[in-house]
């Protein structure tokens, strides 16, 4: 009801801002024309007065009342046909007829025997002509655009209120600047020594970026993966981590995954259905460790995994 109320008063109000700048248009308007059919009056007058039969104090001639008052009937007509504002009631002291002492406009002619007083009345207008149809038109349309803005605002609101909150993927995070690994916000930070870390950090970042990777212990380890886990070495040394001779990332790789397996047991302990896209596989089966194998990262995709300090 409240807003039904607001909306006719911003309706009213609309209209009469319209309504006002119309009004003050129009009069502006009427002033011009006002003027401009003054002017044009004064030069005909002027241009016909050789022609009329005015009296004359200076050569003591009379006038010619008839004559004079048929040719103002006839600059009348004309005005009308114009759609003047504006009618001749008076020329030098002769009248067409008795008008209301009211909206007269007089005006001296001068001429060089004599002065020659011109009398001009304001027509009626019609005073709906000053009321705007399109004041109120305006007014609704500008009132009908903020009603449905403001129920589409209020459909919008309900929608994002109602809506659930995505929920974004837990990411795996390998942090360099404390030599940490954590999953998600459920898990606690654990810490790895260098080279297990190190090896880590590459292995992830190897199998994101390689197609298939075969990594088996009865091959030797790529020398890709090498070279980006003595890179991440490097890094914690400039990280300020650690003085140490670099470790042979490619020894001891049994050791170096149990290390890792063991940590991640810890970082996935709240997440394991995550666990096994970031876990290096175990060995399956006898024999199976040095033929088939492979202790490739099977995560593929690098908006699940977050490097800080890289």
């Amino acid at each position: 009801m409240k807003s039904n109320i607001n909306l006719l008063i911003y309706f009213l109000f609309s209209w009469l801002i319209f309504q006002f700048s119309y009004s003050a248009g129009r009069h502006y308007q009427n002033n011009l024309n006002k003027e401009r059919f003054i002017a044009s009056i004064e030069k005909r007058i002027a241009l016909d007065i050789p022609k009329l039969t005015l009296a004359n104090k200076k050569f003591k001639t009379a006038a010619d009342p008839l004559s004079i008052k048929s040719y103002l009937n006839d600059v009348n007509a004309t005005l009308t046909k114009l759609k003047s504002p504006l009618q001749i009631i008076s020329l030098q002291g002769i009248q067409l007829k008795r008008f209301a002492e009211q909206d007269i406009i007089v005006k001296t002619l001068l001429t060089s025997e004599q002065e020659i007083t011109l009398e001009m009345q304001l027509v009626e207008s019609d005073r709906a002509s000053t009321l705007s149809l399109i004041a109120p038109l305006l007014a609704l349309i500008f009132t009908l655009f903020k009603y449905f803005s403001r129920r589409q605002k209020i459909a919008s609101s309900a929608i994002n209120h109602n809506k659930e909150p995505e929920k974004t993927s837990p990411k795996l995070t390998i942090n360099l600047k404390n030599k940490s690994i954590v999953f998600g916000n459920d898990n606690e930070p654990v810490l790895l020594p260098n080279k297990p870390f190190c090896f880590y950090a590459a292995l992830v970042d190897y199998c994101m970026q390689t197609d298939c990777p075969n990594l088996k212990h009865n091959n030797e380890v790529p020398e890709e993966l090498l070279q980006m886990a003595n890179k991440y070495f490097y890094r914690l040394i400039e990280l300020g981590h650690t003085k140490r001779k670099r470790p042979d990332f490619g020894a001891n790789l049994d050791k170096t995954l149990s290390e890792i397996r063991s940590a991640l047991d810890e970082v996935f302990k709240n997440s394991v259905a995550f666990k096994e896209s970031f876990y290096p596989p175990k060995a399956q089966g006898e024999g199976s460790r040095s033929k088939m194998h492979n202790y490739a990262i099977l995560n593929k995709d690098a908006s699940c995994v977050e490097f800080i300090g890289k």
